[in-house]
């Protein structure tokens, strides 16, 4: 006989909830343009968050396709072995620095309101009151 979910935060729970938030932060999307892509609502995901409830298999798929990933990646990074993690960072999308290296490295190239301005860095070095 059957029995009810328990609906429980596991370990393996937390682990996976934590993939998935490192995913978010370190994309840079916004929260809004997450919560469109991946269907999710922002209580909804928050309560994932606080580790008050799982993921399901289901969120954990919308998830990893907003990111252009497979939920296998996801369970692979969280639960597996270092044979696993190594297949998972072979695998890791590419959100890094470069864009923002490039910037730096020529701003000039990159026209916006900060590059004009003649008191940036006095008000930069301006404590706030």
């Amino acid at each position: 006989m059957g029995s009810i979910a328990k609906n429980e935060v596991t370990e393996d729970s937390k682990r996976i909830i934590d993939i998935c938030r490192d995913l978010v932060k370190r994309s840079g999307i916004t929260n809004a343009e997450f919560y469109k892509k991946s269907g999710m609502r922002n209580n909804y995901w928050h309560v994932r968050l606080r580790y008050e409830a799982p993921l399901t298999t289901s969120d954990v798929e919308h998830i990893a396709s907003t990111f252009g990933l497979t939920s296998l990646d996801i369970y692979t990074r969280a639960l597996g072995s270092e044979a696993a993690r190594a297949y998972a960072r072979e695998r890791e999308p590419q959100i890094t620095d470069d864009p923002i290296d490039r910037i730096a490295a020529h701003p000039e190239d990159y026209d916006v309101a900060a590059n004009r301005d003649s008191n940036a860095r006095l008000e930069a070095e301006t404590p706030d009151d």
